[in-house]
């Protein structure tokens, strides 16, 4: 625990320095203040990713990325030193005693289960090994041909790089995710206004979903996972705009700017995309206002945070989108094949389905019962079964807002086509729950929500109010029992290592111009490791992979 709240308190005086110093600037550009630290603290896990994909095109993320943020923090701190002591001053005095209290009890009890837990498959799998390559090589052309895993280049792998501070602390840290859930916990806090001031509103619904989606990773946010990192601004976006619009927010600033989040959302996992939904509303703004100088400064923003993703992509696997074999642009010695790709696309959606035959793909009528039986636990069903009703209502007030409009709800029916669209896309595409929750949860409460407003008023918040007692109650139940599993874990200092999944009975090392490969190996400890179908492009490991068909026997002088 004592080494992932050093390696938290580092995370939040960079990202808040780094967000401060570009909300300062945009503040004295477009005359618009941001005062919520959530923001400053997004702003700046947004730009530090951005930083560290850049890096990562050029050198290995580690100790050297490490010396130029804080030459750079330190010097936002000589430049804005009194703007700096002003904000601190002020956020301290407008903190409530319960605020201090509720967030200091959210550090515990998050830093704890960071600590301590369990890893998801994907992360021995793949995460652990891309984190890995980052920390010692930055980017290898190519590889995708050794790890084809390691196509999915996710962004967030880059910023746990960044933060995973080995030299400092003997071992990889891991948690990132949990500093993120952190972020988005300390959000629902004011949850407890609902109850003070007698009156609930859309934006609470969609932090009870984020509370619920929380208490889901205790015994997995110790894992680097780009599916959480994802969810967690989801969540997090929907819930700052949802807040906008019920302040009545005019400026045109806030979001953009969180539709600029909403292009970092797709460097983290690219199924995320339909939340650029959202920038119908900032550019309309934008449009009518004719600030061309603004709209020219938010799309530098928004390709400062994707070009190096995209670059990123075709550095690694040969293609811009990958598993996306229909937009091949680029002809490179390191490219995948495309039989390979399309394979990866297709086994994707598939596993997502449930479906475990191949003879089911494509059909709904077959895939989605057995999926929905298969694959989703009884509390999902549930849930899936509430998105299901609450398309249908959606679906029929969408239509009824065409025929009889009503101009002071298109901005929550541009949040809920939103959410929905993004909804069916995961529903339709590779439906594992773990890629979704956000979509799940959202879509629901926040339909739900709004007809509870409509049919109840939003000043009779008791029936919520209870339901929210009992989430509360049977989730902090959950949460007591995973930490009675665990109080005896040897991590009240140290952070439980990852995983070595590289058995000798499964890992067999080879020998490739002079280097050793580990074929099977997948997690941390053994690099470089992964498959066999690749040759060097080079003598040195920096040169790269190229595709080569080889087997077993070729290799290991074996029988196929």
């Amino acid at each position: 625990m004592l080494f992932v709240l050093c390696n938290w308190l580092y995370i939040f005086i960079t990202t808040f320095l780094t967000g401060f110093g570009v909300l300062y600037v945009v503040e004295k550009k477009f005359s618009y203040k941001c005062k919520r630290l959530d923001a400053y603290l997004v702003a700046g896990l947004v730009i530090l990713t951005a930083y560290a994909q850049w890096f990562s095109l050029f050198y290995r993320v580690n100790i050297e990325a490490n010396i130029i943020l804080v030459v750079v923090c330190g010097l936002i701190v000589v430049c804005l030193r009194k703007e700096l002591v002003i904000y601190i001053k002020d956020a301290w005095k407008l903190a409530s005693k319960g605020q201090r209290i509720g967030i200091f009890i959210l550090v515990i009890v998050v830093c704890y289960f960071t600590s301590r837990g369990h890893f998801v498959y994907d992360t021995n799998l793949y995460h652990a090994q891309a984190i890995r390559w980052l920390e010692e090589y930055g980017i290898v052309k190519g590889l995708a041909n050794i790890q084809s895993r390691a196509a999915y280049n996710s962004s967030a792998f880059c910023l746990s790089a960044l933060y995973s501070m080995k030299y400092v602390f003997g071992q990889s840290m891991h948690g990132l995710q949990g500093f993120m859930a952190l972020i988005l916990a300390s959000m629902c806090l004011s949850l407890g206004k609902v109850l003070k001031e007698k009156k609930v509103v859309l934006s609470d619904f969609a932090k009870i979903g984020a509370v619920y989606y929380l208490s889901l990773l205790y015994d997995e946010i110790t894992s680097p996972s780009s599916d959480y990192a994802v969810m967690i601004i989801l969540f997090y976006i929907v819930i700052k705009w949802l807040e906008l619009l019920e302040k009545k927010e005019v400026s045109s600033v806030p979001y953009s700017l969180l539709c600029v989040a909403g292009v970092y959302t797709v460097t983290l996992k690219l199924t995320a995309g339909l939340i650029l939904i959202l920038l119908i509303k900032p550019v309309i703004m934008l449009l009518k206002e004719k600030k061309w100088q603004e709209i020219w400064v938010y799309l530098l923003m928004g390709t400062l945070v994707i070009a190096p993703y995209l670059a990123r992509n075709v550095i690694i696997s040969g293609w811009l989108l990958y598993p996306f074999e229909h937009l091949d642009l680029f002809n490179v010695d390191w490219k995948v094949p495309e039989m390979l790709v399309s394979a990866d696309a297709y086994q994707i959606k598939i596993w997502g389905k449930g479906i475990h035959d191949y003879e089911g793909y494509g059909n709904v009528a077959v895939w989605f019962p057995n999926w929905f039986r298969t694959v989703l636990t009884f509390t999902e069903k549930l849930l899936i079964l509430a998105d299901i009703v609450a398309l249908a209502i959606l679906g029929v007030s969408l239509i009824v807002q065409v025929i009889k409009p009503k101009k002071e709800e298109w901005d929550n029916f541009l949040v809920f086509t939103t959410v929905a669209a993004s909804y069916l896309f995961w529903q339709f595409s590779a439906p594992l729950t773990r890629y979704g929750y956000a979509y799940i949860l959202l879509l629901s409460m926040l339909v739900f929500g709004w007809y509870y407003r409509k049919l109840f008023s939003e000043k009779k918040p008791y029936v919520v109010v209870v339901a929210m007692l009992i989430l509360f109650l049977w989730k902090g139940y959950v949460l007591v029992q995973g930490a009675l599993t665990t109080y005896l874990w040897p991590c009240y200092v140290k952070q439980v290592e990852y995983e070595s999944n590289e058995g000798e009975e499964y890992v067999k090392p080879f020998e490739l111009n002079g280097h050793i490969f580990y074929y099977r190996a997948s997690g941390y400890h053994k690099l470089p490791g992964g498959g066999l179908m690749f040759d060097m492009r080079g003598d040195k490991i920096e040169d790269g992979f190229k595709f080569a068909e080889k087997y077993e026997g070729s290799v290991f002088g074996v029988n196929r």
